[in-house]
């Protein structure tokens, strides 16, 4: 009889554990690599002077897991150099962004005072496949 409980008990333990479903999100052997560059814009009364291009270093990146998530599930800070990466991900679809600040003038260009800025997000939706390492090349964001 012990016998037979010991094998129903074992056999119920690996179907349980063989029948669990991954979700995106930490606990694999995947990661995700890229960088950020920055597109400085500099204006002048309201008209564009110049425009710089540099590494993004301390913007924050975010990685939403899944397609049905509203918020972000994880944020890193970029490198000195502008790179980034998460690490350990499960396979899935996930999706990376930063925000740029884009500039608008306003209707007085004597003196500015209503021109403003506002934050919108670059982003990439891309699958991950197990022990997978995606480089996403160059995200550049506006300044």
């Amino acid at each position: 009889m012990k016998f037979l409980y010991s094998l129903v008990l074992i056999g119920s333990a690996a179907f349980a554990l063989n029948s669990c479903k991954k979700y995106e999100g930490e606990g694999g052997k995947s990661s995700i690599t890229g960088k950020i560059q920055i597109e400085q814009k500099l204006y002048i009364n309201g008209s564009l002077s110049q425009t710089v291009s540099f590494d993004g270093a301390k913007e924050d990146v975010y990685l939403v897991y899944g397609e049905d998530d509203l918020i972000y599930d994880d944020k890193v800070e970029a490198n000195y150099d502008g790179t980034f990466t998460f690490k350990y991900l499960q396979p899935g679809t996930y999706t990376v962004f930063a925000y740029s600040e884009v500039f608008h003038t306003g209707a007085n260009a004597t003196n500015n005072d209503d021109d403003y800025y506002t934050l919108e997000p670059v982003s990439q939706t891309f699958e991950v496949k197990k022990k997978e390492d995606v480089d996403l090349g160059t995200i550049t964001l506006i300044k």
